[in-house]
């Protein structure tokens, strides 16, 4: 009985095994497949080979090793290889929408990554981009704010708050003395008010990085935008690549689009990406 016991034993690690160990194989293969990505398109940026760049950055996202930096530096090799263009005009070949998309991905992983927001501006500067519905000042300064740290930085701050108003009550409950309890009172107040609105940058942090409707146009040249999901219907605008959107909808191969200025139209979905 102990003999064929062990026998299954040594079955099941065996097959366990057969199943692991190609999983943690290609794990390392991508890994290693990774770095070499990276650093090939730092030495290729570095050279001002940016086809090269775009190549081996590419091969690293390809590879599920993304980052904000691997975005960011995959963005400034686009926007260099289309200013790099031997055509009659930059960006010929949709350089500039894939910058802005990727360049916006950076964001969206690290909000708090200053270079990539400033060459965003400069890139969107080359778009033919609306500007947004002006938002109130309460909404800037909640969304500066948010912007001020990453999701994991405020869930840090919100935690850390929680866990000094924990100890501060605890002061409060157990210590004798009237100066430190009261010391203690009014402390609480002001942790407990920051683990509130830690919590709830933290949210909206957690909802931009998880939307997944906002979306760039990429396209050589202009997009026609139709008002309905038909190409023989009107033409109500045509922007340029590296114009975001928001999808509001899909219908077979169109999707319908909002733009920042809060007009909507239809668009062929091959001709944006979400971000």
């Amino acid at each position: 009985m102990r003999d064929r016991l062990y026998n299954i034993i040594c079955v099941a690690l065996v097959s366990v095994a057969s199943v692991v160990s190609p999983a943690v194989v290609r794990a390392a293969d991508n890994e290693t497949t990774a770095h070499a990505g990276w650093n090939a398109g730092i030495e290729a940026y570095n050279a001002k080979e940016y086809a090269a760049a775009v190549e081996a950055f590419e091969s690293v996202v390809a590879n599920d090793y993304a980052s904000a930096e691997v975005y960011y530096n995959l963005a400034n090799a686009y926007f260099k290889l289309g200013q790099q263009a031997t055509t009659s005009r930059p960006f010929a070949g949709g350089e500039l929408g894939r910058a802005v998309l990727n360049y916006e991905r950076a964001l969206k992983l690290d909000p708090t990554l200053d270079d990539a927001r400033y060459n965003l501006d400069i890139a969107k500067d080359y778009t033919n981009d609306t500007e947004a519905v002006p938002e109130s000042f309460i909404a800037r300064l909640w969304h500066s704010m948010a912007g001020a740290m990453t999701t994991n930085g405020w869930v840090i701050l919100s935690l850390s708050s929680l866990l000094v108003t924990v100890v501060l009550l605890l002061f409060y409950l157990l210590n004798g003395a009237i100066l430190v309890r009261k010391v203690a009172f009014f402390v609480a107040i002001a942790t407990v008010s920051l683990f509130i609105l830690a919590t709830a940058l933290s949210l909206t942090q957690l909802k931009a990085a998880t939307t997944s409707s906002r979306a760039v146009i990429l396209t050589n040249d202009t997009t026609p935008v139709h008002a309905s999901p038909d190409s023989a219907s009107k033409i109500i605008r045509e922007p340029s690549q590296g114009v975001t959107v928001e999808i509001e909808r899909s219908q077979d191969e169109w999707s319908e689009v909002r733009f920042a200025d809060g007009e909507k139209g239809w668009v062929r979905s091959t001709n944006v990406e979400i971000i």
